[in-house]
């Protein structure tokens, strides 16, 4: 085998490598951004990181780039001293982006070895020199760090606003750069001269470990006679600042659109920013220093008078946003890297070599799978969750409704159909009357509003206002449940963290779903919440499945819901704790009388069709399939007589949010075309009830 061929062949192989390690990172960022935003934090979350200035965050990235110089430039400084082979600035470089990556990936700052590794495995540096190295740089930025919170200090004395917590802060890090000076010159020559003497190198057992570490007592010592400290500790200095005005702004882009009246001044914010990023260079084992950074932050924050919960959300999108920058940055280095070293290393053809090269592609090809499958699972976890930010004000325009006014149908019932529409600019709830065709506008809020459900009297409505302004429908959390009366417009708060509400049949009680997995019963009298079911509870499913829009039937003892987890199936469940599937689809319904069950699934003309269950042997039929262009049919709900029922289409869009779905009619058990349109809005309608009274027109 000759040399080009060998280096084509490791090429190759780093290729593969880099690749996977980009999808595993990518990967683990997503579920770390998932873990930490999970369950009600998440819509106020994604608010904050969705609104985020872009271009303040492609500054912080040139910010990025410039501290990696500079710490390129620091290395070389130090290393020069002791080393007549250093590798160029590019290279050294390339070796700080990757090392800035590796040290936020591994715990208790384990990734400080990729540092030595790189530049001993790569550029065919001493271990020695690295290890040195690696070690005055990190006393130099913590001295470097001592002394900003010394200027800190000093400015708030001056100003007479003196922190206390920020005293305790320097004079640990102080402390440390006491501690860690003493041992790296002093205690590491003695160390070094006593080895020389001792002879211990000769030892058999642990020889090459005293070596080791002689050589790099050796290494610090020279450093030490070299006379850098001076440009070793304004790098440092650069390197630090460079840094905080990076972070600065990415505080403004993170802070300034979300929160109001928020203090973005320098000296408080960059307190918080040192306080978090001391936090983090703890040696605590913290998984790229989620935890630690957002605790010293938002402590600083919170004692410079800021909102514990606005402090803990900044710093936590700012962290988010930092890792992604950091990474992505980190990762194209790393590549760059791999390439630089394999062309500076000389390829050395082993034919016996062959066989465990092949080995090593097919554990490479497999560990990019496994890769690629944990980066595209993380990432449908968050698409699950529904869009990021809210539909455009601006994307529906209302529509004639001639044929609507005109029809008989409608002119001979009684009653009314609600409903949630975006026609305002966020989702609120809505009425059309009967006979009257008067469209009424029930709420008016800045959140989101959604899910409709009518008591049994057709006196109030019960509905899910969100806790932030903007919530997906599809994300399970931070909603919670009002009802409204219809005769007074009063509302009342039933319940905090609850979605998709829905009445017992005398009107006493209502049901809801509550942090995804638990099905409640509220009783309105007395308040009082009872736990009917819950996944992993008293259900035999994991507690990461969701119970999506139950619907109880107090005759029969069931609940009919949707199952989301590692498998979505549409089950009744009960009595007691048996799961008896009925297939595929969602948004399974008891039918007002619980004589039927009814859902959505594949199988129509536009996708989607509804079908009917039977609760006894849970066999089902296809029971409507609209005809014509609004065929995707979603949301049915039955009315409380039984003999009609109302449901959402659109023309092919899926998307809960933002889909143009149309509000429709259906006498059951006539034909498909004899559904009648009710709303005529170019936007989002979506999740329609009904309650009809009087006497019902005669079917043909």
């Amino acid at each position: 085998m000759n040399d080009a061929s060998l280096f084509d062949r490791r090429f190759f192989l780093r290729l593969l490598l880099s690749l996977a390690v980009s999808l595993l990172v990518l990967g683990t960022l997503v579920s770390a951004f998932t873990g930490q935003a999970g369950g009600g934090a998440w819509p106020r979350l994604l608010s904050v990181l969705s609104a985020t200035s872009l271009l303040y965050v492609g500054l912080y990235a040139l910010t990025g780039l410039i501290q990696a110089w500079l710490r390129g430039l620091r290395y070389g400084v130090i290393l020069r001293t002791t080393e007549p082979a250093v590798p160029g600035n590019w290279h050294l470089f390339l070796v700080s982006m990757s090392r800035n990556m590796f040290v936020d990936m591994l715990p208790a700052r384990l990734g400080e070895l990729s540092y030595i590794a790189m530049l001993n495995r790569g550029y065919q540096v001493a271990a020695g020199a690295c290890l040195s190295s690696l070690a005055i740089s990190f006393v130099f930025d913590l001295v470097a760090l001592a002394l900003l919170l010394f200027l800190l200090l000093l400015g708030q004395l001056l100003l007479g606003s003196l922190q206390t917590w920020l005293i305790g802060s320097f004079l640990m890090v102080a402390l440390l750069c006491l501690l860690l000076l003493v041992l790296l010159f002093p205690v590491a020559t003695r160390v070094g001269r006593f080895l020389q003497e001792s002879g211990a190198e000769n030892l058999r057992l642990i020889g090459r470990a005293v070596a080791f570490l002689e050589s790099t007592a050796a290494t610090l010592a020279r450093t030490r006679r070299a006379g850098i400290f001076g440009p070793v500790l304004l790098l440092s200095l650069g390197v630090r600042l460079v840094k905080y005005l990076g972070l600065y702004v990415l505080f403004l882009a993170v802070a300034s659109p979300s929160f109001v009246g928020i203090d973005t001044r320098p000296a408080p914010v960059l307190a918080a920013l040192v306080s978090a990023e001391a936090s983090a260079a703890l040696p605590v084992p913290a998984f790229m220093s989620f935890g630690t950074y957002e605790a010293g932050g938002a402590l600083a924050m919170v004692a410079l008078g800021a909102e514990k919960s606005a402090s803990v959300l900044i710093m936590l999108a700012l962290h988010l946003w930092s890792q992604v920058m950091d990474y992505s940055l980190g990762i194209a280095a790393f590549i760059l890297f791999v390439f630089s070293a394999g062309r500076r290393r000389q390829a050395v053809a082993r034919t016996s070599g062959r066989g465990r090269g092949r080995l090593l592609v097919s554990l490479l090809l497999l560990l990019v799978a496994a890769a690629a499958l944990y980066g595209l699972f993380e990432l449908r976890k968050v698409k699950k969750l529904g869009m990021l930010p809210p539909p455009s004000t601006e994307q529906g325009r209302l529509l004639p409704a001639t044929a609507r006014d005109r029809d008989p149908l409608l002119a001979s019932l009684h009653g009314f159909i609600v409903w949630s529409s975006n026609r305002y600019g966020n989702h609120d709830i809505f009425m059309f009357t009967l006979p009257q065709k008067k469209l009424v506008r029930l709420t008016d809020n800045p959140h989101t509003e959604y899910f409709p459900r009518i008591s049994p009297d057709g006196t109030r409505i019960v509905f899910c206002r969100s806790q932030e302004p903007w919530v997906s429908q599809r994300n399970y959390y931070a909603w919670d449940v009002y009802m409204l009366d219809l005769a007074t417009g009063g509302e009342r708060l039933i319940a905090r963290d609850a979605n998709t509400p829905t009445w017992s049949a005398d009107g006493k009680r209502v049901f809801f779903q509550r942090n995804g997995n638990t099905f409640v019963s509220h009783d309105l009298a007395t308040g009082r919440e009872e736990v009917v079911y819950a996944s992993g509870k008293n259900l035999p499913l994991a507690s990461s499945v969701i119970l999506e829009t139950p619907s109880w039937s107090a005759a029969r003892r069931q609940m009919a819901v949707t199952l989301r987890g590692t498998k979505r199936m549409t089950a009744v469940v009960g009595p007691g704790s048996a799961i008896h599937q009925v297939g595929g689809g969602c948004q399974l319904a008891w039918a007002p009388d619980s004589s039927y069950l009814y859902f959505v699934d594949h199988g129509g003309r536009g996708r989607n069709a509804i079908f009917r269950v039977d609760p006894e042997t849970l066999s089902r039929t296809l029971w409507f399939d609209a005809e014509g262009e609004y065929s995707h049919e979603y949301f049915p709900k039955v009315a409380n007589t039984g003999d009609f029922m109302v449901y959402g289409a659109s023309t092919g869009g899926h998307e809960h949010d933002r889909a143009d779905y149309e509000i429709f009619l259906w006498p059951v058990g006539r034909p498909a075309a004899a559904a009648v349109r009710i709303s005529y809005f170019t936007g989002n309608d979506c999740w329609p009830d009904i309650f009809l009274t009087g006497a019902r027109p005669r079917r043909p």
